[in-house]
């Protein structure tokens, strides 16, 4: 089989599924090949969001954000992996030593971390989220709540960090469709 080093930047839709296939041997994790991968992106997300960040760890990283937060890992190398973020492709690439600084900035008369990403879900989804990371006892930056109350941009919001201290927030709007925003 085909091994794609980290340094190789190719175009997955020029990849074969040999190629999209990585095999890394002390590995159980599931891979899927271009055309699975193709069939499961949610159509709902017309043009995907994608972001790519530091973390310190690849090990820890990969199990909140698969075990904990519940997301998919569609793909990886030795030094990085690649989750759908609620329809966005979200990278990670480890940087050993790296730390994410928490810094607060006032956001609407209310003080987040920044920089921070995120995602808007249904409210089932915000809820089902959110009873995920109360079980798996995951420290909220800002404890869920709603917000902007009587206002077109009214939601409910909870925010948290990833192991290397990256801002998270997860919302749900109360009168935006979900996929819009405000």
């Amino acid at each position: 089989m085909h091994q794609l080093s980290s340094e190789r930047i190719l175009s997955t839709s020029s990849l074969s599924t040999k190629q999209m296939n990585y095999n890394f041997s002390n590995s159980s994790r599931n891979r899927i090949n271009n055309s699975e991968q193709l069939e499961k992106v949610d159509k709902s997300v017309s043009n995907p969001f994608h972001l790519s960040m530091c973390v310190n760890d690849l090990e820890s990283t990969r199990h909140f954000y698969t075990k904990i937060l519940g997301i998919e890992e569609r793909r990886a190398s030795k030094s990085s992996a690649h989750f759908d973020f609620y329809g966005c492709q979200l990278t990670v690439h480890e940087v050993p030593g790296y730390s994410a600084k928490n810094v607060q900035r006032e956001v609407d008369a209310e003080d987040v971390p920044v920089p921070h990403f995120g995602a808007a879900l249904s409210f089932e989804d915000f809820e089902k989220t959110k009873e995920r990371l109360i079980a798996n006892g995951i420290k909220f930056l800002k404890k869920p709540r709603l917000r902007f109350v009587g206002k077109g941009h009214e939601q409910y919001v909870m925010f948290l960090e990833d192991p290397s201290g990256n801002g998270i927030e997860i919302k749900s709007f109360t009168k935006v469709k979900v996929g819009d925003w405000a």
